[in-house]
């Protein structure tokens, strides 16, 4: 589903990389026989249901034909998870910085951060409201969730760094 301007969320079904992915990790898609290789980070996972969520944004030919699927089209391939995972554990207080599509693929580690039992303090910035991503799922997860837009249509003026 659309969820900004040209940036899509679709739900896969694939049990063992949902019970297997930590965060941080990634896959790789082949939509057809004559697709590319496409590396897509894992937004997230739901174990019990086998699925993985993967965010992108609609650029190039292989994430175009992604973003036209339908519920129950097929994938060719998936492969992983692949990628080291990122290191959790309780730091006390951690930060965690996204921009644009950098929201949701940094959201897996913000989960991750928050279920250690860490102090999390989110900032999330995009060029105007409208392409903010994730910002509901983001407040449940962070103890504090800052938001910055470079137009000043929501929360700060202007660039979180």
């Amino acid at each position: 589903k659309k969820i900004a301007e040209a940036i899509y969320s679709i739900t896969v079904d694939a049990p063992k990389i949902a019970v297997k992915r930590k965060a941080g990790q990634f896959v790789v898609l082949i939509t057809d026989e004559k697709g590319e290789r496409v590396p897509l980070t894992i937004a997230g996972s739901d174990k019990d249901k086998g699925t993985i969520d993967i965010v992108f944004q609609a650029v190039g030919h292989t994430t175009k034909l992604l973003a036209s699927l339908e519920p129950g089209d097929c994938i060719r391939d998936i492969l992983g998870p692949l990628g080291h995972p990122t290191h959790i554990e309780n730091f006390g207080t951690a930060v965690c910085i996204g921009g644009g599509l950098g929201i949701a693929l940094a959201m897996p580690i913000t989960e991750a951060l928050h279920e250690a039992g860490n102090n999390v303090v989110s900032i999330i910035s995009a060029r105007n409201e409208d392409l903010l991503l994730m910002e509901d799922r983001l407040s449940e997860i962070s103890n504090e969730l800052l938001v910055a837009t470079d137009d000043g249509s929501k929360g700060f003026h202007g660039f979180p760094t």
